[in-house]
C-alpha cells in the first residue's frame, strides 16, 4: 500500500485561495449583471478568460484538439459555457450571491441523476437520501426568495445552469480521457465564447456606458475565479494524496460567498434560504459520500 505523502502548507493556502476567488465570483456578476445583460457579461469573462489561458497553453505547447473532437468541445462549450453562464448572470439579477452558489453546489446532485438515468449509474442508499434532502433544499430555496407563495424565476435559471453545468460534467469526463485538464477547460471555454460573440456589439456598447468598477468586475471574472482558481487548484491537485482530498474544499465555497457578499454587497439572504442551502449543501456532501458496502 503506498504510503500518503506529507502536504506542505502552503498547498491548503492555495486551495483555499481557489475557493475564495470562486466563491466571489458570485458578487462580481450580481453587481456587474446591474450594467451588462447576461450574455455581454459572459462574453467579456470569457474573452477575458480565453486570452490568459490561451497564453498557457502556448507556454506548455499544448496540442490542438483532433479533428474529430472539435465537435465534442463546441458542443461541450456551448452547454458548459454559453448556456451555464447566461442563465447564471440572468439568474443572478434577481437572486442573492449567496443563494445562487447554494443553487450552484448542486451540480453533484444533478451529475448523480443524469447518471441514473442515460448510464444507469447505481446508487447507494446513503446517495439516494442525499439526492432527496437536497432537492428538498432546491425547493425551500426557491420559494423562500421571493417570499413564500410565490417563485422567484431567477431560480429556476440558476438551477437550470446547474443542470447544464452537470451535463458538461460528463463531456470533461470524456474529453479527460485524451486531454489534459488545462486543454480540456482553455478550448470550451475559448469554443463557448465563440457561441457568445452575437453580444458582442452589445458588450462593446455597455463597456462604453457602464461604471468603471462594473467592467472592472467583468474582467476580474474571467482573470481571476475562470482563469487563475483554475490554474492554481490544477496546481495543487497535483500535490494532493487524492482528488477527493481536494473536492472537499468546494463544500465551503457557499460559506465564502455567503460572508463575500454580506461585505461586498451588503446582502443577507432570508433564514429560509439559507436553511435550504444548508439542506442542499448536506444533500451534496450525502450523494458524494463513497458507500463503503459492496
Amino acid at each position: 500500500m503506498k504510503a500518503k505523502k506529507q502536504i506542505p502548507a502552503y498547498v491548503y493556502v492555495v486551495l483555499l485561495f481557489s475557493v475564495l476567488l470562486w466563491a466571489s465570483a458570485f458578487s462580481a456578476i450580481r453587481s456587474s449583471v446591474r450594467y451588462f445583460s447576461a450574455g455581454e457579461l459572459a462574453l467579456l469573462r470569457f474573452l477575458s478568460a480565453s486570452a490568459i489561458l490561451f497564453f498557457f497553453l502556448s507556454l506548455k505547447k499544448s496540442k490542438l484538439p483532433e479533428r474529430k473532437d472539435w465537435g465534442t468541445f463546441f458542443l461541450a462549450g456551448f452547454i458548459g459555457i454559453s448556456i451555464y453562464h447566461f442563465c447564471l448572470n440572468l439568474g443572478e439579477k434577481t437572486v442573492m450571491a449567496g443563494t445562487a452558489s447554494f443553487l450552484i453546489s448542486t451540480i453533484p446532485v444533478f451529475t448523480a441523476i443524469l447518471g441514473i438515468i442515460f448510464l444507469n449509474e447505481p446508487l447507494s442508499s446513503r446517495s439516494w437520501a442525499g439526492l432527496i434532502i437536497s432537492l428538498a433544499g432546491i425547493a425551500l430555496i426557491s420559494f423562500s426568495e421571493a417570499g413564500f407563495g410565490k417563485l422567484n424565476p431567477g431560480t429556476l435559471l440558476i438551477l437550470l445552469a446547474s443542470i447544464s453545468g452537470s451535463i458538461y460534467v460528463i463531456f470533461q469526463k470524456k474529453l479527460l480521457e485524451k486531454y489534459s485538464a488545462l486543454e480540456v477547460t482553455a478550448y470550451t471555454m475559448i469554443t463557448g465564447s465563440v457561441f457568445l460573440l452575437f453580444y458582442f456589439p452589445g458588450m462593446i456598447h455597455s463597456v462604453q456606458s457602464a461604471p468603471y468598477f462594473a467592467i472592472v468586475e467583468g474582467i476580474y471574472l474571467g482573470v481571476f475565479p475562470a482563469a487563475v482558481a483554475y490554474l492554481l487548484w490544477t496546481y495543487a491537485l497535483l500535490k494532493m494524496n487524492s482528488a477527493a482530498e481536494v473536492s472537499a474544499f468546494l463544500y465551503i465555497t457557499p460559506v465564502f460567498a455567503l460572508i463575500i457578499a454580506f461585505f461586498w454587497l451588503h446582502e443577507v439572504p432570508s433564514l429560509a434560504s439559507i436553511l435550504g442551502g444548508i439542506l442542499a449543501l448536506l444533500g451534496v456532501i450525502l450523494t458524494n459520500a463513497k458507500s463503503k458496502i459492496n
